[in-house]
């Protein structure tokens, strides 16, 4: 029904990409300003660190992207635009922290067969870079109800600060691999086939 691939520096994808997170925040939601994305592409300083996950449907058409921030040397959206406790921050390795962001799914797939089917394959290719990069935990910026979601898929995230503005209202969360591979052993047990550890 989809395919799922990471997303290569350069591949023209990337501005289908750009353009899809664009409708979606400007014409859907109205989260960001039409005319603020006079090319029609939504981008922001982060892609710069980002590994691209795209999902396309049996028509060819994007049916849902993600991506994971890491190594961000400009920090990370959660942790510069909303307050996060204190307390979380300090007790983070900035060489083991990243963020997973710009979740979008397709309106017509967000069923919940279908958007759960699409965060489990989208959780796989996820899982492994944060393993590849160490990656111990990472930020997100969640609206409630997608909070409630996330958890349901057994993406355990934790809320570490109250509700605020941002595109909307949020939670800045975090969700710690220990957690993920916990909820879902089946990572681990994938992990280790592939790489033979």
């Amino acid at each position: 029904m989809f395919r799922f691939f990471r997303v290569s520096e350069n591949e023209p994808i990337l501005t289908r990409i750009y353009r899809f997170r664009c409708e979606i925040l400007c014409d859907e939601l109205g989260y960001f300003k039409k005319e603020d994305y006079p090319d029609g592409l939504e981008i922001d300083p982060y892609d710069a660190y980002s590994i691209q996950y795209a999902a396309l449907d049996s028509q060819g058409e994007l049916a849902a992207t993600v991506r994971l921030i890491l190594k961000s040397p400009i920090g990370y959206p959660t942790e510069n635009h909303m307050e996060i406790d204190d307390n979380i921050i300090k007790e983070l390795d900035r060489e083991k922290l990243g963020e997973i962001s710009r979740i979008f799914i397709k309106k017509e797939y967000r069923t919940i067969k279908s958007s759960k089917y699409i965060m489990r394959n989208f959780i796989k290719m996820i899982y492994e870079d944060m393993k590849l990069n160490g990656i111990e935990y990472t930020y997100g910026a969640l609206e409630k109800s997608f909070f409630r979601l996330l958890r349901i898929y057994k993406m355990r995230y934790i809320v570490i600060g109250r509700l605020q503005e941002y595109g909307g209202l949020r939670y800045p969360c975090i969700l710690y691999t220990r957690d993920l591979e916990a909820d879902n052993p089946e990572l681990i047990r994938e992990w280790k086939a592939k790489y033979a550890v």
